[in-house]
């Protein structure tokens, strides 16, 4: 028996003990599956193929852990299959939906960020934007990976743009081609380029969608364009004015803007909405790209103006948290030893990727030092160094099939998924949705 074949064994028999369900529920195909689900050997798509779950087959549900399924076949093998693909039918013949709980989709958008996030009653995206995959339609990562986690789902009910930088808010006009889209949430700060144009135009056209900023409520504003790629007058309608009232968002869950402001600073970043989400008693921490300061060591102070600082001196048990999206894709601009403290969170999930920033290639190490110190740390760039020299490019570069056979994923290589289960227990990983 190989290394491998040991692991995946041991790794099988945890996942049973620890999420056997009571009942011998059945896992099949879903309806969009056209040839077979892939059951593998264990929970990666790196692993053993063992056999295939074709339409109308099913296998018994024997336990579960993030994105897999384990499954035992007629023979007695054991193995694993991914919920994106499957559904789980009950000994009365109906069908249980594959999510319990909360879980946050830290997207491998390349370099960028985009976070969904899906619970009882409510879907939330927090930005969706992209250096160097800007690819739209089917083809773009945000969507693609949305569709495969949730491959049901027609509505976003709060899209939030935490400020208006490419690689943020790129990606985001497939988004309203493809989901209605409930509430719109926008610091207000206003970027002159056809990305951002082309966002509000789309936040704009959506019918029944409604606007908030921080700039006022109940009211209308003109914003000119003049580019290239995207020009006119967008007459922007706002709701409600955005603040620091709690929003509900579904069962046990609501979310707070901890940071916005609307103030024409030299660099966006520094406009950038800090969120705080309340699941079922834990708490995420969306930083954005919010700083602390010039590029420094974390145990240096934050800069008085800085978002960390005034996070600090305004809300500072606010922060406290036990996930953090970390600011600014791992840079040294942010994470000040000082703010970290207070968030205290013991997972950190870091999106980046190849696309450098004034010659710098985030994350920083000094950060990811700091925060391995911490607790767990995930990064969506785990495997984009030999990605990057390898002609395949399997995860990381287009072109790229979708489907329960195809060999790339949607999203990226990298994938982070945090899973709050039922009682507030959190696990987090590495989400697989491509088989």
């Amino acid at each position: 028996m190989t290394l491998r074949s040991c692991f995946a064994a041991l790794f099988l028999s945890v996942a049973i003990l620890m999420s056997s369900p009571a009942t011998a529920d059945d896992v099949a195909p879903s309806a969009r599956v056209s040839s077979a689900v892939l059951v593998r050997q264990g929970p990666s798509t790196d692993t053993a193929i063992l056999a295939r779950l074709r339409p109308g087959d099913s296998a018994t549900l024997v336990g579960e852990i993030s994105g897999w399924y384990v499954v035992e076949l007629a023979d007695g093998t054991r193995g694993y299959v991914s919920k994106a693909w499957t559904i789980v039918r009950t000994e009365g013949g109906t069908e249980a939906l594959a999510q319990s709980g909360y879980k946050i989709h830290v997207i491998d958008v390349g370099t960028g960020l985009a976070v969904f996030v899906e619970g009882p009653g409510f879907a939330l995206l927090y930005d969706a934007g992209s250096q160097d995959d800007l690819h739209d339609g089917d083809e773009n990562r945000v969507v693609a990976y949305i569709r495969a986690a949730r491959p049901d789902l027609t509505r976003i009910d709060h899209l939030i743009l935490s400020h208006p930088h490419k690689d943020h808010l790129q990606l985001m006009p497939a988004v309203f081609d493809t989901f209605q889209i409930g509430n719109v949430w926008d610091s207000g700060r206003v970027n002159k380029t056809d990305g951002y144009c082309h966002f509000l135009k789309a936040a704009m056209a959506e019918p029944g969608a409604r606007y908030h900023d921080a700039i006022a409520s109940n009211a209308a504003r003109d914003v000119t364009f003049t580019g290239s790629g995207c020009n006119g007058t967008v007459t922007v309608r706002q709701a409600e004015m955005m603040s620091e009232a709690p929003v509900a968002l579904g069962t046990r869950a609501r979310m707070r803007f901890l940071y916005r402001d609307a103030h024409p600073y030299s660099d966006p970043n520094g406009n950038s909405v800090v969120v705080s989400l309340d699941l079922d008693g834990k708490r995420i921490l969306l930083a954005g790209d919010a700083e602390g300061g010039e590029r420094e060591l974390p145990a240096t102070p934050p800069s008085p103006r800085s978002i960390e600082a005034k996070l600090l001196l305004c809300c500072a048990a606010d922060l406290k948290a036990d996930v953090l999206v970390v600011g600014h894709h791992g840079s040294l601009t942010s994470s000040r030893t000082a703010f970290l403290d207070a968030v205290g969170a013991s997972i950190y999930a870091i999106s980046s990727g190849p696309y450098p920033y004034h010659r710098v290639r985030l994350p920083d190490a000094e950060i990811v030092s700091e925060l391995e110190r911490r607790g767990q740390v995930l990064r969506t760039d785990r495997e984009d160094g030999f990605r990057l020299e390898d002609d395949a490019r399997a995860c990381e570069m287009r072109d790229r099939k979708v489907g329960p056979d195809a060999d790339e994923m949607p999203g990226g290589c990298d994938n982070i998924l945090i899973d709050i289960g039922p009682g507030g227990s959190i696990r987090a990983g590495y989400s697989s949705l491509s088989d």
